[in-house]
């Protein structure tokens, strides 16, 4: 997997859905046919938070994360540039 193919997955999956919790990222990724351990998805997660792409909250113990406005630009970049 290239450096932005999983950044442009991860996106992918926001576009449809308002907000995800990693679990759901992952089990949506594993429908994708991208196996990744659940450390894995949650650094993903904390990264592209850390970007500025994904916003992140805490409810019940644990992190939801829904797209930002860069994350939407930075996802058509992507998909542009594919």
């Amino acid at each position: 997997m290239d450096y932005n193919e999983l950044k442009i997955q991860v996106l992918s999956l926001f576009e449809a859905s308002g907000e995800l919790d990693s679990q759901r990222v992952r089990s949506l990724l594993s429908g994708m046919k991208v196996e990744l351990s659940d450390k894995a998805v949650g650094m993903a997660l904390l990264r592209y938070s850390r970007q500025g792409l994904l916003a992140r909250t805490r409810r019940s113990g644990r992190f939801h994360y829904r797209m930002t406005e860069k994350g939407l630009a930075r996802s058509i970049w992507l998909s542009k540039t594919r």
